[in-house]
């Protein structure tokens, strides 16, 4: 797969500039999810549980 270019976007940067950065809300709300995922799937054991009965 080839490096991104590093070259200006004059068409996406027109775009962001109507429809606001799409790809960072994606981003930021990918992160978000992934956060909540991680708290609710959270199996740690408690402090000081030793994981037998």
């Amino acid at each position: 797969m080839p490096a991104p270019s590093t070259a200006p976007a004059p068409i996406y940067d027109r775009l962001v500039d109507e429809q606001g950065d799409v790809l960072a809300d994606v981003r930021e709300a990918a992160r978000r999810t992934e956060r909540t995922a991680q708290d609710v799937l959270d199996f740690a054991l408690p402090e000081g549980s030793t994981g037998t009965n």
